[in-house]
């Protein structure tokens, strides 16, 4: 062994030049047939969008299946849109020579935190309308002054009672008819490691294990900010996860096998086994995309969730741009009870508006999908766009006010705040 790797070093100091031309030359051909290949598959996606097109306008046949149903070509998903837009290397790098820097951000931690409140999750409340099996012991919160005009937990019938709890991101705590829900779920204070990634620029609301236990986990694509894979070593089996095509293999890798794995429109039914309650879990179309590295781009689809159960309904949008996927979730499965919809990581449009909806396109959605009401999140949690970190809920409130959305039906709410609903 160490006899090759003398004669491989000594051959290296001896074709340095040659060395240079293959690796360059390696790097110029994987190049080329990275863009030969999205090339071809970019020609490929448009012309079965004008097929589907086609068909849906053949009224002597039904073709609801291929209205807005996901698409892989190749072995990797594209959006069915003509909303959508596919970036370039040189769009990204346009986009970081101009981006502007600090999005407002205040170097006084005073004026954060009164800008940015973190609030105690109102864990009485939570754990009151939670399953015996799922409470966990824990300080009540339901005493301070944000809970002050809340009805007594003990008067609330989980039956018809509504929770979000945003905790950061698109991490949401929510209780309907009984079932706790969490969604897209990360902790930590960074995105992809402890020293790699966006930093919080809040501290999360409470952990994990202060909150009830949850019964279903839905997860709409697997970026880092979306997909902590520390919660789902925590979780484990625990839980049943929900997740888009092509991410059962990632959980089945970490030894987690309580996956339900759902194409766009395919639903699934959970049966919580004290209360005997069914609910439908149904994916919902979003324009987007996946991957975790360089090597699994849209591998896995991407995706939104809406929760249904006897008496209530929960749309988690996950991130996505607008698209006219959202009057049809509206016509199919509207009014729905509450939205949790992402206001955030929009600037500068010409680059996010295919993949992020900014708050007028917010409330847009909201009035589509048909919404009773709607909380905004995915917004000054991780910087990673070039909008002001207070410009979100300032864009919405404008927003509401242009399509004649009344006050608290659409809010941009604090973090750690348990906002309660009835149904």
């Amino acid at each position: 062994m160490s006899r090759a790797f003398r004669l491989g070093l000594a051959w290296l100091r001896t074709s340095r030049q040659s060395v240079s031309i293959y690796c360059v030359g390696a790097i110029a051909g994987v190049t080329v047939y990275y863009l030969y290949n999205d090339q071809r598959i970019a020609s490929r996606r448009q012309q079965l969008i004008k097929r589907r097109k086609e068909l849906q306008l053949d009224t002597t046949k039904s073709h609801e299946q291929y209205r807005f149903s996901s698409l892989n070509i190749g072995g990797r998903f594209v959006n069915p849109f003509d909303t959508w837009r596919d970036k370039t290397l040189w769009d990204f790098v346009r986009w970081l020579c101009t981006r502007t820097s600090g999005n407002g951000l205040p170097k006084d931690m005073d004026e954060l935190d009164r800008t940015l409140p973190v609030v105690t999750p109102h864990f009485a409340l939570l754990n009151a309308l939670s399953r015996s099996a799922n409470v966990r012991p824990h300080g009540g919160a339901g005493d301070s002054v944000e809970y002050a005009e809340y009805p007594d937990p003990s008067e609330l019938d989980p039956r018809s009672t509504v929770t979000a709890t945003w905790l950061g991101q698109s991490t949401c705590f929510v209780q309907m008819d009984g079932l706790n829900i969490l969604t897209d779920p990360i902790f930590k204070r960074r995105t992809v490691f402890s020293w790699l990634g966006p930093e919080r620029l809040r501290p999360v609301p409470c952990q994990l294990e202060d909150l009830p236990r949850p019964d279903i986990v839905l997860v709409s694509h697997n970026h880092f900010d979306h997909l902590d894979s520390d919660v789902v070593r925590q979780l484990g089996n625990t839980v049943t996860w929900y997740v888009p095509l092509g991410l059962r293999d990632w959980f089945a890798r970490r030894g987690i096998y309580k996956v339900k794995e759902l194409d766009w429109w395919q639903e699934s039914e959970y049966t919580d086994a004290d209360t005997g309650r069914n609910f439908r879990i149904i994916s919902t179309p979003a324009q987007h995309w996946s991957g975790r590295n360089g090597l699994d781009s849209n591998s896995s689809l991407w995706t939104g969730f809406l929760v249904k159960g006897t008496n209530s309904s929960v749309f988690h949008c996950g991130d996505t741009g607008y698209c006219p996927a959202f009057k049809e979730i509206g016509a199919k499965y509207g009014p729905v009870s509450l939205a949790i919809l992402p206001i955030g990581s929009y600037e500068p449009r010409w680059y996010m508006c295919h993949q992020h909806i900014d708050p007028d396109d917010a409330v847009r959605i909201h009035q589509d999908v048909q919404a009773r009401n709607s909380i905004g999140v995915h917004w000054g949690t991780f910087m990673m766009s070039d909008e002001h970190y207070l410009a979100p809920p300032r864009d919405l409130a404008t927003a509401c006010a242009k399509y004649g959305v009344l006050d608290g039906l659409f809010v941009a709410p604090q973090f750690g705040k348990t906002r309660l609903y009835f149904s």
